[in-house]
């Protein structure tokens, strides 16, 4: 469970890094950076600005890609129990209450989840790791069934409303 976990979360690293890149490509900001005094200002700094904006998106540790992909996996074990909630009420038809307890639980849940699966001794960095030595067979097959993860556990949590719904 521990490396399946990790891998979700790597390929939610790597895809949002790519669509960062991807996006560079349109981004309407990075073309005030060549104009003339933003192009002498960065000279005199020594630095270009697309790069170290890249490089802010790359780091596994504290960048932002990797602070996005960790948010995601928060959001897929807080859906993931809302969903089991759900699923819960629709097939006993009990009556549901609006109370802030479920959330919180929901949310204690996916904190203590990701923190043991992921964060606890930065088990996500040595996984990160072991991961891009990994052949490119392995890897487009991991990034398919992570893909199918994240968007299973989003189908499921609207499915398990829905059931919910339509039990009442």
């Amino acid at each position: 469970m521990n490396r399946f976990w990790n891998f979700v979360h790597y390929y939610a690293y790597i895809s949002d890094y790519k669509l960062h890149l991807l996006f560079n490509r349109i981004n309407p900001i990075l073309y005030l950076y060549k104009l003339p005094f933003a192009k002498k200002h960065f000279e005199k700094m020594k630095i270009d600005p697309v790069i170290e904006l890249n490089r802010t998106f790359q780091r596994p540790d504290i960048g932002i890609s990797s602070i996005r992909s960790s948010g995601l996996m928060y959001i897929l074990v807080f859906l993931l129990c809302c969903g089991l909630g759900n699923l819960y009420i629709g097939v006993y038809r009990i009556k549901f209450h609006v109370s802030i307890y479920p959330f919180i639980l929901a949310i204690a849940i996916s904190l203590i989840v990701n923190y043991y699966l992921l964060f606890r001794h930065k088990k996500y960095l040595h996984y990160f790791k072991e991961f891009e030595k990994m052949e490119s067979s392995d890897k487009k097959r991991w990034s398919l069934l992570s893909l199918g993860v994240i968007l299973g556990i989003m189908i499921f949590a609207i499915g398990s409303f829905l059931f919910m719904i339509y039990r009442f």
